[in-house]
């Protein structure tokens, strides 16, 4: 049993879903701070939210999840096109599930779900190679 939580905790696929778990934590906990707390416009306040959050998912996935040496500034061009890609899809796919009746929180939540699986595809063969 203890061989396979080791293994588990190994694993860039479950470090890739705790990354993600840190960088929500980041990303909701500071628009909180800034904006909830600090009183800073909505709008400025979730940009440097989700920058801070972007800072970390990248930073961490490619030290920790990935273990990457490669090449930083090819990986973060690489990794912003699939942050680009990952909101266009994003957009298109929870606009069509509210079409088809579901709850656009349901629609959110399953269009993150695939994508996390495709992201991480991505992140092991392309990103941080």
């Amino acid at each position: 049993m203890t061989a396979d939580v080791v293994r588990l905790y190994r694993s860039s696929g479950f470090r890739f879903l705790l990354v993600g778990g840190a960088s929500v934590v980041v990303d909701a906990g500071l628009l909180y701070v800034l904006h909830g707390l600090a009183g800073l416009r909505l709008e400025p306040a979730t940009a440097l939210a989700f920058l801070a959050g972007f800072v970390v998912n990248f930073a961490l996935n490619r030290q920790w999840s990935f273990a990457s040496t490669g090449r930083l500034r090819r990986q973060l061009a690489a990794y912003l096109a699939l942050v680009a890609a990952n909101l266009l899809v994003t957009v298109v796919l929870v606009r069509a599930l509210t079409a088809l009746g579901l709850m656009y929180l349901v629609a959110k939540v399953l269009t993150t779900a695939a994508l996390s699986v495709a992201n991480y595809l991505v992140s092991r063969k392309w990103i941080f190679t």
